[in-house]
């Protein structure tokens, strides 16, 4: 298992969650205009690359194992579902 691999899990974990969110608040988004829908969509991407950013620089400072651990465990991240990768 890579710190690149973990990242990319990770990221894909938070846009996961990005996506699911902004679904379940469909009802309340529905009054936006497609500009302020794509805004939206580019403001909430931009906090799931900050989010992530801070475990992926963990990453790349040394003792990667012990963070790659770490991230794992703290985010659930699924070892198995991205072995392969």
């Amino acid at each position: 298992m890579s710190g690149r691999t973990v990242s990319r899990a990770l990221r894909d974990r938070f846009e996961s969650i990005r996506q699911r969110e902004l679904a379940r608040l469909g009802k309340k988004l529905r009054g936006l205009s497609d500009a302020e829908r794509e805004s939206l969509d580019a403001i909430t991407a931009h906090v799931v690359g900050a989010l992530a950013s801070l475990p992926e620089r963990a990453l790349s400072e040394g003792e990667e194992a012990r963070a790659l651990e770490a991230i794992v465990r703290l985010f659930a991240l699924d070892a198995d579902s991205f072995a392969a990768r």
